[in-house]
């Protein structure tokens, strides 16, 4: 039997693909590690910091299916049904989407 669960966030979830982020040159980026999971590591911890860490889930996904080479693709769906899916710069465009996840 499927039973309704309620979640533990208010706004929505990201999906940070890990696939993708191997395809983003080193040449591009600063931190070490793994720009997917990096990413997703400085969302949550800003969200936490903000106060905002009930609002919205952050978590890595395997292929999002949106490659596009040197970007990182992510996938926002709101509780609400809305889904969007974007592609960035992990570590250039990570304020902009720490913005819109806060909006």
């Amino acid at each position: 039997m499927i039973k309704k669960e309620e979640t533990a966030w208010s706004q929505g979830i990201l999906l940070v693909c890990t696939k993708c982020a191997k395809a983003i040159p080193a040449s591009s980026l600063h931190e070490e590690g793994q720009a997917g999971e990096n990413l997703k590591n400085f969302l949550k911890k800003s969200l936490k910091e903000s106060g905002d860490s009930s609002k919205v889930r952050v978590v890595t996904s395997s292929c999002l299916d949106i490659c596009v080479d040197g970007l990182q693709a992510v996938t926002y769906a709101s509780v609400d049904g809305v889904t969007e899916s974007f592609t960035l710069h992990p570590e250039a465009d990570c304020e902009a989407l720490l913005k819109f996840l806060k909006s």
